[in-house]
């Protein structure tokens, strides 16, 4: 199964035409069953259209790495912030009120 995820119909269409190209060294580079996460850039569009995309990069590794958890110290060993720097505990904002409110 495969994801493409363009903010505009052309950047998905280009995806889709990158894909269909570049199928074959996808698979010999990430297998069947790997998941895989590439950004791509429509080279020019306004004068080729969709028609000549690249990779940009490939993001497999930060695309794919597991959620940070609640209450769970990170990498840095920063633990999670649970007041401001005001001292008051965390406000959670309406539906419809701006922060400043």
């Amino acid at each position: 199964m495969f994801f493409i995820g363009g903010l505009t119909a052309g950047s998905n269409l280009a995806g889709a035409r990158y894909l269909a190209r570049y199928h074959p060294e996808l698979y010999r580079q990430f297998g069947a069953d790997r998941p895989f996460a590439l950004v791509l850039r429509i080279v020019e569009p306004a004068a080729y259209g969709t028609d000549f995309t690249e990779l940009a990069a490939d993001v497999t590794d930060v695309a794919f790495q597991p959620a940070p958890q609640p209450g769970v110290i990170d990498s840095a060993g920063t633990p999670p912030s649970t007041n401001s720097d005001d001292g008051d505990p965390p406000r959670t904002l309406q539906p419809g009120v701006s922060p400043a409110q």
